[in-house]
């Protein structure tokens, strides 16, 4: 059974692991080699763990999925902003990504929060546009990453 629940400090190596394996399988396209690579090194808890601790202990609203035990996802962010969505890939589809981002969503409308912005990868905008979130722009580049601005009224 998958839950969702808060992010703690100890999660922090397993929720690196998942961001940079998955970006490594479905981003690696989508930038330039050296971004891609500062990407995948930086979330690697092996060669940075106290600044991804760092890091993470800085996201207001942090939530995991997990399945018997095992980190599978996670979604990150401030009150109107998501800052990391990633879903290990045999659970893409199976709407863990989507469980991730109501929980978000709930959090950011209680923090009063009236739209959530985003920068999604090329990989991810047809999960966000059923997500009903709407492209802002353009692909820009982001540090040498492709992204896709988004955004969604959440004023309820």
């Amino acid at each position: 059974m998958i839950i969702i629940r808060k992010f703690k400090i100890v999660d922090t190596a397993l929720v690196a692991e998942i961001v940079s394996s998955t970006f490594k399988r479905y981003n690696k396209q989508e930038g330039t080699k050296e971004a891609v690579n500062r990407f995948i090194n930086f979330y690697n808890p092996e060669k940075n763990i106290e600044k991804l601790k760092l890091a993470f202990s800085k996201s207001d609203i942090f939530f995991i999925a997990v399945d018997n035990k095992k980190i599978i996802g996670m979604i990150r962010g401030r009150k109107n902003r998501v800052v990391n969505l990633f879903v290990d890939g045999r659970y893409h589809k199976s709407g863990v990504g989507s469980r991730l981002m109501e929980k978000f969503e709930k959090s950011c409308i209680k923090k009063g929060s009236k739209d959530i912005k985003l920068r999604a990868s090329i990989y991810a905008v047809s999960f966000y546009e059923k997500a009903g979130y709407k492209k802002t722009t353009g692909i820009r580049n982001f540090i040498g990453l492709k992204i896709c601005p988004m955004k969604k009224n959440i004023n309820i």
